[in-house]
């Protein structure tokens, strides 16, 4: 595929995923505007010019080792595990509109010896997003998503943007207030959550940003709130939605997965196990994986095991009924402790629909016991890892028991956030939970040596 740039520097375009029309990058559209389309969009690159610029196979594996392993990274924003990939995702991206806050490069987390027998697992990493700039794999997205509206106000002063705005479980609203807080001379943040069912600490991020922040009190939680912000934000084009709509989200959080496959030297996985809950990310690793691959970065794609919570499994519904279109029929809202992947609703459905069958996809549900043990079990072996990450470890885990992951397979799981802004849950399944696998409670000792002791030999 040759793009069609509108102009001479910039090499990307997007394209609608449903009847295939083209939009230049001189505004910010989120939907095909085609009559009785309405339509998903995607970021097409100019796939030649990459190949010339950046080699294919073992060049394009030593030019990007090249980046992140040496002096260039040295160099903004070639330091970012965002911005190193730029002749990749977004060639000819100016950098002066560049933000970028020390996103990506996060550590490949190998499991214990000791863990993954006890598991029964082969070889297990877990890519810690949660070291990210504001805690989650969102910063990845935000990083690209804020840079095109910085590039839009530097390129096309003429559309008068302002600022952005999003829905959000926590993660996205966290990552889009620490962003637009970096650049508080040219951008305001509005962000909507649905009141009471996102951790305080995501809360308190957005807040301390300084983001002007709604609380909306819906039946519907995050769904409905994603509903109000898009009519929202139509009516308001000064303002540029950083949901997961937006496709340059997207292409910020391919970076996770091409990132996962440099860390093992470009060894593919046997399977990556990843949460899902509005389906950006999913739709992120897919391409991210694909563009891998067409590139000769990788021999081959991995499987992928896909998890979600059982409340909101819309996704492991649509795949038990034939992955028809008609069978995806989201749910109602119901509380989990995994609250940042509680959605109905994806909003890439589209794009995963049509994404997903290029690869070996398994589809998994965990209940609320099940994401907390599996949370609990794997965090045992020293790692910092949030619910929405027990999500992928119970796929992995029942992956493994059904026969579909096979003795000694390599898996990597996404873990897309920190466990610290869950802290409240985690304290509770330890204190509180009465059928908790793996319950770890402090106990209480008067303040003498002698009372230490005796309670640690009674442990």
């Amino acid at each position: 595929m040759t793009a069609t740039p509108s102009s001479t520097a910039i090499r990307y375009f997007q394209k609608c995923i449903r009847c295939g029309a083209e939009y230049p990058n001189d505004r910010f559209t989120y939907t095909c505007t085609q009559p009785g389309c309405g339509g998903l969009l995607l970021v097409e690159r100019d796939e030649d010019w990459i190949r010339a610029h950046a080699g294919h196979g073992e060049a394009a594996r030593r030019y990007f080792d090249g980046i992140r392993w040496s002096e260039i990274a040295r160099r903004y924003p070639s330091g970012s595990g965002v911005f190193a990939w730029k002749d990749m995702l977004l060639p000819g991206f100016p950098d002066e509109a560049c933000l970028a806050m020390n996103e990506g490069n996060t550590d490949l987390f190998e499991s214990p010896g000791w863990l993954i027998r006890e598991m029964g697992l082969g070889p297990t990493y877990l890519k810690l997003e949660g070291q990210n700039p504001s805690g989650s794999f969102k910063d990845r997205g935000m990083s690209v998503a804020v840079s095109e509206t910085l590039r839009l106000q530097l390129m096309h002063s003429d559309q008068g943007v302002t600022g952005v705005c999003c829905a959000s479980t926590g993660d996205t609203s966290a990552a889009a207030a620490a962003y637009a807080a970096y650049a508080r001379d040219r951008l305001e943040c509005i962000i909507l959550v649905p009141h009471n069912k996102i951790s305080p600490a995501q809360l308190n991020q957005a807040m301390q940003f300084g983001a002007r922040v709604v609380a909306v009190d819906h039946e519907d939680g995050f769904d409905g709130c994603m509903r109000i912000i898009q009519e929202f934000s139509a009516a308001h084009p000064e303002l540029v939605l950083v949901n997961s709509k937006n496709a340059f989200r997207l292409v910020g959080q391919e970076t996770i997965g091409i990132e996962l496959l440099q860390d093992l030297r470009w060894e593919v996985p046997d399977w990556i196990a990843i949460p899902v809950g509005n389906g950006g990310n999913l739709t992120a690793l897919l391409i991210g994986l694909q563009r891998a691959h067409q590139h000769g970065l990788i021999d081959r794609l991995p499987g992928i095991l896909v998890g979600q919570a059982e409340v909101c499994d819309t996704l492991v519904r649509w795949d038990e009924a034939g992955r028809t279109p008609e069978s995806y029929k989201p749910g109602r809202y119901q509380p989990s402790v995994a609250s940042a992947a509680n959605i109905c609703d994806p909003v890439s459905f589209p794009r995963i629909n049509q994404l997903i069958q290029s690869f070996d996809a398994r589809f998994f549900r965990a209940t609320e016991d099940e994401i907390q043990d599996a949370q609990m079990g794997f965090a045992r072996g020293g790692v910092d890892i949030c619910p929405q990450t027990g999500i992928a470890l119970h796929a992995l885990l029942q992956a493994r028991a059904n026969g579909v992951v096979k003795e000694g397979q390599t898996t990597a799981v996404i873990s897309t956030a920190t466990g610290l802004k869950f802290a409240e849950s985690a304290v509770r399944y330890h204190s509180e939970k009465t059928n908790a696998k793996y319950k770890n409670c402090f106990r209480v000792a008067k303040g003498s040596v002698e009372a230490v002791s005796d309670l640690l030999a009674q442990w």
